[in-house]
């Protein structure tokens, strides 16, 4: 090996090792904006941006697309979500935003002891997301009745009988079940399904990051539409 590609060598190297650290680094910049949206469902705005900026920064000194492309995508979602004044409307923009990170997406509305479902997107006509009972999806209950978040895992080929069809995840895929609460009640759950974790990696996948946040965000706006209702139908009857 020549003097000049040793050389080479040796910087493509260096270069390699700046980029896994700051990958790194990003990675634990989007968790701490996710710990932002995940500890106060009041948390405002303003806080999650604060976190996000820190995010961006990291993301534009990386020059990691996948970092640059979800604080782009998180923030423009909760701007859009900022808009909508109603229950329905604050579903249909959370909809709208989430399908553009996951090939599969269902939003889910909780009705009592049963589920309906709301929007779908990008499901095969066997598996489309159908209404059902909570007492016959084990899964969707524990979400509903726990109020946390639920991941399904690939069906190794074969669907499980257990799950109802939109929930087969295929191989090389990971379905991930959020829940939306207001006053600590789920009334709805949002079903995405991308790729999964490529061998060997414990990280999860950005598109999971982006859905979390983007339901968070949805909830917290769930929050304040229902208090301002609260607010006017009591500034009008007095």
């Amino acid at each position: 090996m020549s003097r000049e590609d040793r050389i080479r060598d040796a910087v493509d190297r260096f270069v390699a090792r700046v980029r896994q650290e700051t990958d790194a680094r990003l990675q634990d910049l989007a968790t701490e904006l996710l710990q932002v949206a995940r500890g106060d469902m009041r948390t405002s705005r303003v806080d999650i941006e604060r976190a996000a900026v820190e995010v961006a920064r990291a993301a534009a000194s990386s020059g990691s697309h996948a970092g640059r492309e979800f604080i782009t995508n998180a923030m423009a979602a909760m701007r859009r979500m900022d808009g909508a004044t109603s229950l329905r409307g604050v579903l249909d923009r959370l909809a709208d935003c989430a399908i553009t990170a996951v090939p599969r997406l269902a939003v889910l509305v909780v009705e009592g002891s049963k589920i309906r479902m709301y929007r779908e997107h990008g499901f095969e006509p066997e598996r489309l997301p159908v209404d059902l009972s909570l007492d016959s999806a084990p899964t969707l209950a524990a979400v509903v009745q726990t109020g946390q978040p639920g991941t399904v895992q690939a069906s190794n080929g074969r669907p499980d009988s257990r799950l109802p069809a939109f929930l087969w995840v295929p191989q090389g895929a990971l379905g991930l079940l959020s829940p939306l609460s207001v006053d600590r009640h789920v009334v709805a759950v949002v079903y995405a399904e991308g790729p999964g974790r490529p061998d060997g990696d414990a990280r999860e996948p950005v598109w999971t990051e982006e859905i979390e946040l983007l339901v968070r965000y949805g909830a917290a706006r769930l929050e304040a539409v229902t208090s301002q209702r609260t607010v006017e139908v009591l500034s009008n009857s007095s």
